[in-house]
């Protein structure tokens, strides 16, 4: 397939958005995971840059951790010269970068794509439609200039907001008189499913072929697959698999397939590819089952003791942890003040991401990813003339519940703290529970301390004059929430009830009497007669007055044996 180039003016989609939606804004995320997506289907995007000024970069605070997580290039402009504000300078420096790209540094790339429907990018087009290059607009339905919209000389093709990011409340109803798409809005909706059917088995390059819905990757190639981002990345995702299906550990086919759609071929090997770094660098544990050699066969799972895993997983915990605490009396907050900024401003020990700035782009980049699992739900609102973006958690999802466990993140702190060091070390400073989960359980954090400890969870040990704890490895619940999953299911508790029932039940069921000879009968013809084993009882308890009633049934069946004796 054909490289392809992406340049996206965000100014034209912010202010596009804001101007032609009722209600709340999808996540910049969610939009720049939806132009990407549909950039991907026509080759692999070797350039992606978005160009934005600094006025939008002030009311959208999640631009830029949009663009860093999916590896979108951010190139700001200036606007302010003077006190002035300056209007269309991304046009400017959206055109010169594409003919730089086009003359001088990607000559080569055949397919662009340019997200803008201003009418100063016609001649743009047409120099790009001189070199043969195939061009590609995606643009707002009322932005889309009639110069661009009318002449096919200039693109090859249109692509609309509104069907790419149709979540949108778009306002179709005032369009304008001169719009050639007047009247016939809704009619690419209604012939979208009869050109998906059309378009199966097509051959070329015709348009049949690009009619089927997008359909938005869940693996995006941002990074090399070795990279402590895509490790990190692989590592939520293996967790969120595992603990759905509440298993220790899955076949790695199922993963991928699970993960990834099968039409995603390049996605489904950038996933391959991290999988396979994951376990060169000690990130994943894969083992073969029986017999079979095959690497689609092995079963693999995150490895807990791994330094980055253990970190991932922590302050996914604390980050989902802190939503589900700031939410119990609203329903939604704020992203950026109510959630980041307290867990960033932590000090941690340690650690691969040492500093207030790398563990605000590592949470950052933990809740894009859970964003984009679904565990975490969001939406932008106007607040002050600023976009805000508010979020809250998804109640079923798979990867809430398990942080929503009551040990979790002590459990996990504990994993942390042990993983950063030579040795495995289980003993932790009591300090560092208020310092990193004061943030995350509030109020609650003494309570929960004091019930791990009554559970057997961990044990108070002060370490000279450091009060500490050490966590007990092999209690239940440290196993479950650090790698054995099926005991999510509750197995362990419902076979210990079982035992349970069994003891009741052999306490509750008395022994049955011997049977007594029939009269006239000897002691031989009643030692002919064949006596029941008497049901023996599982350890020592008994129930109440249990000896008293053997002691009854022996003195009766003596009594009637010496009856018998004496009638001889």
């Amino acid at each position: 397939m054909p490289d392809v180039a992406l340049l996206i003016d965000w100014e034209n989609v912010y202010y596009t958005l804001r101007q032609h939606t009722t209600g709340p804004l999808p996540s910049t995320l969610a939009i720049l995971q939806a132009i990407l997506q549909k950039a991907a289907e026509f080759g692999p995007v070797r350039v992606k840059q978005a160009i934005f000024g600094s006025e939008v970069a002030t009311q959208d605070d999640t631009l830029l951790m949009a663009l860093e997580f999916t590896g979108i290039e951010p190139v700001a402009v200036a606007q302010r010269m003077g006190g002035r504000l300056l209007k269309g300078r991304s046009d400017a420096v959206l055109i010169t970068r594409t003919m730089k790209l086009l003359y001088k540094d990607k000559p080569d790339i055949e397919v662009w794509f340019i997200v803008s429907g201003d009418r100063d990018l016609n001649a743009l087009c047409k120099a790009l439609k001189d070199e043969d290059k195939k061009v590609y607009l995606v643009a707002g339905d009322k932005s889309l200039a009639n110069e661009l919209r009318d002449s096919p000389y200039l693109r090859d093709d249109v692509f609309l907001l509104e069907d790419l990011i149709p979540e949108a409340r778009w306002t179709r109803a005032g369009l304008r008189a001169d719009d050639t798409q007047a009247g016939k809005e809704e009619e690419p909706r209604e012939r979208e499913p009869m050109r998906a059917r059309v378009s199966r088995g097509g051959r070329g390059r015709g348009r049949g072929g690009l009619a089927r819905p997008p359909v938005v990757p869940a693996v995006v190639p941002t990074g090399s697959p070795e990279s402590e981002k895509e490790q990190r990345r692989l590592a939520v995702l293996l967790l969120d698999q595992v603990v759905a299906i509440r298993a220790d550990a899955m076949p790695r086919a199922d993963f991928v397939q699970s993960v990834v759609p099968l039409s995603e071929k390049e996605a489904s090997t950038v996933l391959e590819q991290r999988i396979d770094a994951g376990i060169e660098q000690h990130h994943v544990i894969a083992r073969s089952q029986g017999r079979f050699r095959a690497k689609a066969k092995q079963l693999i799972a995150p490895d807990m003791t791994s330094p980055l895993v253990a970190e991932t997983l922590f302050h996914l915990v604390r980050l989902l942890r802190r939503i589900d605490t700031v939410t119990k009396d609203t329903k939604r907050v704020p992203v950026v003040e109510a959630v980041l900024d307290p867990l960033s401003r932590a000090d941690q020990p340690g650690g691969l991401a040492r500093g207030r700035s790398q563990r605000r782009i590592l949470l950052d980049t933990l809740y894009n990813i859970a964003e984009e699992r679904g565990a975490i739900q969001s939406e932008s609102v106007q607040r002050d003339g600023k976009e805000i973006t508010m979020c809250w958690l998804a109640e079923q999802h798979p990867l809430v519940q398990y942080a929503r466990h009551q040990s979790a993140g002590i459990v996990h702190l504990f994993n942390f703290v042990g993983s950063g060091k030579g040795e495995r070390a289980d003993w932790v400073n009591q300090a560092l529970f208020a310092e990193l989960l004061s943030r995350v359980e509030g109020d609650a954090l003494e309570s929960s301390m004091r019930a791990a400890v009554e559970r057997g969870l961990m044990r108070a040990e002060p370490h000279g004059n450091k009060p500490g704890y050490v966590v007990e490895r092999e209690h239940p619940e440290v196993r479950m929430l650090l790698g054995e999953f099926s005991r999510l299911n509750g197995h362990e508790p419902q076979h210990i009830a079982e035992e349970t029932a069994d003891d009741e039940a052999d306490v509750a069921i008395p022994e049955a009497p011997l049977p007594l000879p029939a009269p006239g009968m000897g002691p031989a013809a009643s030692a002919g007669i064949a006596t029941p084993r008497k049901r023996t009882r599982r350890g020592s308890r008994g129930g109440r007055g249990r000896r008293g009633g053997r002691g009854r049934k022996n003195t009766a069946s003596s009594g009637s044996t010496g009856g018998s004796e004496a009638a001889d």
